[in-house]
Parts: C-alpha cells; sequence; structure tokens
C-alpha cells in the first residue's frame, strides 16, 4: 500500500474522469485520504467505461480493507402512467 503506488493509480483516474465525465478531482489528496478516494472511487463506478472501473478496483485493493462490499446501483424512476383519455381534457386538442 504505498502512496507512490496510490498516487500513480489517482493520477490515471483524473485523465480517465476528465475526459469521459469532464470531472476534475485532486490526485495528491485522493493518495493521501482514504475517505475522498472512497467518494471518488463510487463516483467513478457511476460511469459505464470498463478502463475507468478497471482503474477503481486497482485502487481499492490498494486500499486498507480491500475492496467494499459494492452496493446495488440506483434503480432509475419509472416513467408515469398514462393518463385515462376520459378521465381529463388537459393534454388534449380540442
Amino acid at each position: 500500500m504505498s502512496e507512490s503506488e496510490k498516487f500513480s493509480l489517482a493520477t490515471h483516474l483524473y485523465v480517465r474522469l476528465r475526459r469521459t465525465a469532464n470531472r476534475v478531482i485532486d490526485a495528491v489528496w485522493m493518495a493521501r485520504n482514504d475517505e475522498y478516494a472512497r467518494e471518488i472511487l463510487g463516483l467513478a463506478r457511476s460511469f459505464d467505461d470498463p478502463e475507468l472501473l478497471s482503474l477503481v478496483e486497482r485502487f481499492e485493493n490498494l486500499m486498507p480493507g480491500g475492496t467494499p462490499p459494492r452496493a446495488p446501483a440506483p434503480s432509475r424512476p419509472s416513467a408515469p402512467a398514462p393518463r385515462d383519455s376520459n378521465q381529463s381534457y388537459i393534454g388534449k386538442l380540442r
């Protein structure tokens, strides 16, 4: 768990997040602060990029405690049910 290894992976995460999500992170702080690193890793997991996910897993393996259990991805709210056309005139052509 060398800080230089963490910093190296954090800089790779910085570049990948900048390219895929236009997000900027603090690589130095990520290498030194595990709480900040966990937040950034959670953010990185929300993007569907295989290379980014690979970097996240590698960084998590360097952290104390290893890889934390993954929480299920939040589901998107379902679309509202269509209204009954006989119920109201709102939205109809007159």
